[in-house]
């Protein structure tokens, strides 16, 4: 591969031109607001659809969950003033009696009843519906009392209820679809407007339980361009970028009048491709992919160290990390007789898809090894909710794309590995099936046993792993940027601006 793959420089009298663009896009009326600049557009403003960062950036300010968890997984009930567990099976919510939706309407029991029993109703088509299929009843013996019910104990079940409880009566009558353009939550920001490919406007939410935020208006921009971006911020175009160009990490550190925010990162990035479909249902053909990724020197050329080679779903800094996997080393040789005993000995043709310069970046690395083999690799970029959107739907054969905030290791292996989570269903994007990993990951989300727990993990990542069902790149290092202007705010690494609900701007 080309060494330093990655280095762009833009001339002098360009800068200055997009520096110019940028001050003259500054069209906030209001002094304490705040401009965010994402590197995707949402999808949707439906939080039980928005499983994608870019949509939970936005549906995390406009709606508020039944529980939150702070950087150490500890549970911190948000709408529930109380929790309580009475078995193993039994989850007891009671909710604060103070929440208004921003229709005036009060929230009682019925919304957050209505909220879980369409995530977990297969006609409403929620992705994450595995995550509450042990669900066995949700009762509300009062307007403030909230009892769910599971079938057998679920570890991980608590960390699936940060979904944004939406209106009974707006959702009723009006529909998912239109929520999803229209959406009336009861968080700290309230929907304004959205303009595709240029903003999505949220003003403060006066009535917010949690106290009237300091921020008056929030506008989160779509920039997909990374050097555009980083422009924006260093001329006060937006406050906060959350994503930082690999490229751009030092400088902007060494910057006085940058912030930059780092955290270990919480999920990975890799390659898929679709199990069920020729060539890539043979194994032989997955591993051959395996082998032809040069991990060390994507994260070292493309990513300038701001990241750690991935072999496993499981983040490294997780408990459940298991580093004794098949770690498909670079081998063009290795991979080219996997070729030949899989029929391919002369390569084949294939389309990798991608959504980012970034990430086309990487797929040009990948097509001059894949050549060596005899691969034909044409690369095709398109808007990231173009690409989503066939993602979800099955049509997209090879991509390279990214999991976040992969908390609990159920969260990481359950949703994208589960043969009963193949899409539509779920997030088995690839439509992995592996009976024993079924079995242990089943098994697993009924133990509260760490160590026990910790076993069952190991075993199913060695078998992910070897199968190459994903085919795993790096784990990113989380970094967004803010100007010192944005005060009160700690990017929590989970992608989510939650912190814009006490920030100040000076």
């Amino acid at each position: 591969m080309t060494a330093n793959a990655r280095t762009r420089r833009i001339p002098r009298a360009s800068r200055l031109i997009l520096a110019v663009a940028a001050f003259l896009s500054l069209s906030l009326a209001a002094a304490s607001s705040v401009v965010v600049g994402v590197d995707a557009e949402a999808t949707t403003l439906d939080p039980r659809h928005a499983t994608d960062v870019s949509s939970a950036q936005v549906t995390h300010l406009v709606y508020a969950n039944l529980i939150e968890w702070d950087a150490n997984l500890n549970i911190i009930p948000v709408l529930a003033t109380s929790i309580e567990n009475p078995d193993d099976r039994t989850y007891v919510f009671h909710l604060r009696d103070d929440v208004y939706f921003h229709d005036g309407v009060k929230l009682t029991s019925a919304d957050v009843k209505y909220t879980y029993d369409t995530l977990r109703d297969p006609d409403f088509g929620a992705r994450n519906i595995g995550f509450y299929r042990d669900i066995v009843s949700i009762d509300t013996p009062d307007d403030y009392t909230v009892v769910i019910t599971l079938e057998q104990p679920n570890s991980p079940f608590i960390y699936y209820l940060n979904v944004g409880i939406v209106p009974k009566h707006y959702a009723e009558e009006y529909g998912s679809d239109h929520i999803a353009q229209n959406p009336i939550g009861t968080g700290a920001f309230v929907f304004e407007e959205w303009r595709t490919g240029e903003f999505i406007q949220l003003s403060a939410n006066p009535d917010y339980f949690g106290g009237e935020p300091s921020i008056s208006e929030v506008r989160i921009r779509p920039i997909p361009d990374p050097i555009t971006r980083t422009i924006e911020l260093e001329t006060d175009g937006v406050q906060v970028i959350d994503v930082v160009d690999d490229l751009d990490v030092e400088r902007l550190e060494m910057d006085p009048a940058i912030d930059v925010m780092r955290q270990p990162g919480t999920g990975f990035d890799y390659i898929a491709m679709h199990n069920q479909r020729p060539p890539f249902d043979d194994v032989r053909v997955r591993q051959a992919i395996a082998y032809l990724v040069p991990r060390q020197d994507i994260v070292e050329s493309l990513l300038y160290g701001v990241g750690l080679v991935a072999y496993t779903p499981i983040i490294p800094q997780s408990w459940a990390h298991e580093p004794d996997v098949e770690r498909f080393e670079f081998d063009v040789e290795r991979a080219r007789a996997l070729l030949v005993e899989a029929g391919h000995a002369d390569g084949f043709d294939m389309v990798l898809e991608v959504s980012s310069a970034p990430r086309r970046q990487m797929a040009e690395v990948l097509q001059q090894e894949f050549a060596k083999v005899g691969i034909n690799a044409t690369i095709r970029e398109r808007e990231w909710g173009a690409l989503y959107a066939d993602m979800l739907d099955g049509l997209v054969d090879v991509f390279i794309s990214g999991w976040r905030a992969q908390t609990d290791p159920d969260r990481g292996l359950y949703r994208q590995f589960h043969s009963d989570n193949w899409i539509p269903a779920g997030a088995n994007r690839q439509q992995y099936e592996n009976e024993r990993v079924n079995e242990l990951l089943d098994e697993a989300r009924t133990i509260t046993d760490f160590e026990v727990r910790r076993e069952l993990y190991s075993e199913a990542q060695k078998i992910i792993v070897e199968e190459a069902s994903y085919v795993y790149i790096f784990y990113p290092e989380t970094v967004a940027a803010k100007s010192p202007r944005l005060q009160n705010f700690e990017y929590d690494g989970y992608f989510y601006f939650r912190d814009l609900r006490a920030a100040t701007l000076d």
